[in-house]
């Protein structure tokens, strides 16, 4: 069973019952950062998600856990399943 799910600039991550993927990375000096995430599972749905956020997928509730290396464009998105 997948509990977490890593994501990076043009790819594509699995859960047992869905695809994500990152659009946007947004972090401008000064301004909350956010995510614009893809979620396809029975429908495909975007996302705008702050640190802490989350959302449906199915009968599922995953979190938008944090960001690494935000500063570089070799970012690292950390997704967790909550329910």
């Amino acid at each position: 069973m997948i509990n977490e799910v890593w994501l990076w600039p043009r790819v594509v991550g699995d859960s047992d019952d869905a695809r994500f993927s990152v659009i946007h990375l947004y972090a401008p000096p000064d301004t909350p950062l956010s995510i614009q995430l893809v979620v396809a599972a029975d429908e495909e749905r975007t996302y705008t998600l702050h640190v802490g956020d989350t959302f449906p997928v199915r009968d599922e509730t995953w979190t938008f856990e944090r960001v690494d290396n935000v500063e570089t464009e070799r970012w690292l998105v950390l997704l967790r399943k909550v329910t």
